[in-house]
């Protein structure tokens, strides 16, 4: 989470609501059944550019 909230300067709180309402990638369990979860940094990448071009668009 650390390097998520890094890379796209918003708080863990802010990442979670957006991932319940699809505004935000959601993470996946890293082992099946284990509680740790993360990202792809495609994902997170991928998320950063379309918001770029909603931003290169307004």
């Amino acid at each position: 989470m650390q390097e998520v909230t890094d890379k796209v300067a918003l708080q863990p709180s802010t990442i979670y609501a957006m991932v319940q309402t699809g505004r935000f990638p959601a993470p996946f369990k890293i082992a099946p059944g284990g509680r740790a979860s993360g990202w792809l940094v495609g994902d997170i990448d991928s998320w950063l550019l379309a918001r770029a071009d909603e931003g290169g668009a307004a």
